[in-house]
């Protein structure tokens, strides 16, 4: 018998042959080549699998009871309850909170915009480049803390959630607390823990989950210390904040030593990955020294709040244009990848009038270098 091939692409015309040609036929099929999704020049977010879905509720199960029981066990005052607190609050610019709230919304319509579009385009390409849909986590929780951070502003422009501290607290009685700012640290410090941990330097959850937790609880430890009245504990309190913070810290630092150790030197935004963390440890020191100076008076509460809405909106918005860049790389190395490993080999050369040729080919005898 005879076979007659009519394209490189596996179609074969096969003329009437005997049954004993039928297993040397199946074995020359599954020799050919077949179509294989192509493997994304990214990181892995490792987010998948049931183990991490416990592990992320058991986060939110702690952290809520905690600060159920520390909001319970303080029962703070409403500040507008307080005619002190009341003057001392109404003393701050509401037009920065409501400045805060234009630039988020302006920075959430173009994050969530670019995100529904990617992901519009991007579902058609699931199937082929694998693990795309990962690449849409990180985006996405940066416009959930967006809309968090919004609604903590207008909370503490419509005086909501804000409480009138212990006596003795910034050598005044019923100092401004600003519980919605608390709220969210507690929302946003979790999603910035992932973006940075898991996200941009592919730490796995159960890595994070110490030092997202360690901060938090911390967070809610300094929170609580606004309402003792006696001063041992209160500093006793705030001693132990801080040693939270020295701890979550060092995990920190070795997401980076093990994330440098394990990824290659050519790696997109390897350094900017790096440097998210590190970023988050310095941001989280600058929170305590402006913590610190509330509590010994050394800056009003209206300034000490509009340092908080300051470092809160430089932040985040730090984090958007951070993934941006680390975005950009990926795809670029992605690409690059790509043609890399194309099957047909070509050339990209410049032709006249400017215009690039993909597919052309170079002549052999041409040594002269090609640049791009």
């Amino acid at each position: 018998s005879s076979h007659v091939a009519s394209s490189r692409s596996a179609q074969f015309e096969i003329l009437p042959i005997k049954s004993t040609w039928r297993p040397l036929r199946v074995r020359f099929e599954r020799s050919l080549p077949r179509p294989r999704s192509i493997p994304m020049a990214v990181d892995r977010v490792r987010v998948a699998g049931r183990q991490d879905v416990w592990r992320v509720l058991a986060w939110i199960a702690v952290t809520v009871v905690a600060t159920l029981i520390v909001y319970l066990a303080c029962a703070p005052v409403a500040c507008v309850d307080v005619p002190i607190c009341r003057d001392m609050h109404r003393t701050s610019n509401p037009r920065v909170q409501w400045f805060a709230v234009c630039a988020l919304i302006t920075a959430l319509s173009t994050e969530l915009s670019a995100f529904c579009l990617s992901w519009v385009h991007a579902r058609r390409m699931v199937g082929i480049i694998r693990n795309i849909e990962y690449t849409f986590i990180p985006p996405l929780i940066l416009v959930f803390a967006l809309g968090i951070l919004i609604l903590e502003n207008l909370a503490i422009a419509k005086e909501f959630l804000v409480h009138a501290a212990a006596e003795g607290v910034g050598n005044t009685n019923g100092r401004p607390v600003y519980t919605a700012i608390i709220f969210e640290w507690l929302v946003n410090v979790s999603f910035l823990c992932i973006l940075s941990g898991n996200c941009a330097m592919n730490r796995p959850l159960s890595e994070v989950s110490r030092p997202l937790l360690v901060t938090n609880i911390y967070i809610i430890v300094c929170w609580a210390a606004y309402f003792v009245p006696d001063v041992g504990i209160r500093w006793t309190l705030i001693a132990i904040g801080l040693i939270m913070y020295v701890w979550a810290s060092y995990d920190m630092v070795m997401w980076v030593v093990e994330f440098r150790k394990t990824t290659r030197c050519d790696l997109p935004s390897r350094d900017t990955r790096s440097a998210m963390a590190v970023g988050l440890i310095i941001l989280y020191f600058i929170y305590g020294c402006i913590y610190l100076a509330g509590h010994l008076d050394l800056v009003p509460s209206n300034v000490e709040l509009t340092y908080y809405v300051v470092m809160d909106l430089g932040s985040k918005l730090g984090f958007v244009f951070l993934f941006v860049g680390v975005r950009s790389s990926q795809f670029y190395d992605l690409l690059v990848s790509l043609i890399a490993n194309k099957v047909v080999p070509f050339e990209r050369q410049a032709a006249q009038g400017g215009a690039n040729i993909i597919g052309a080919v170079a002549d052999p005898a041409d040594t002269r270098p090609h640049v791009d």
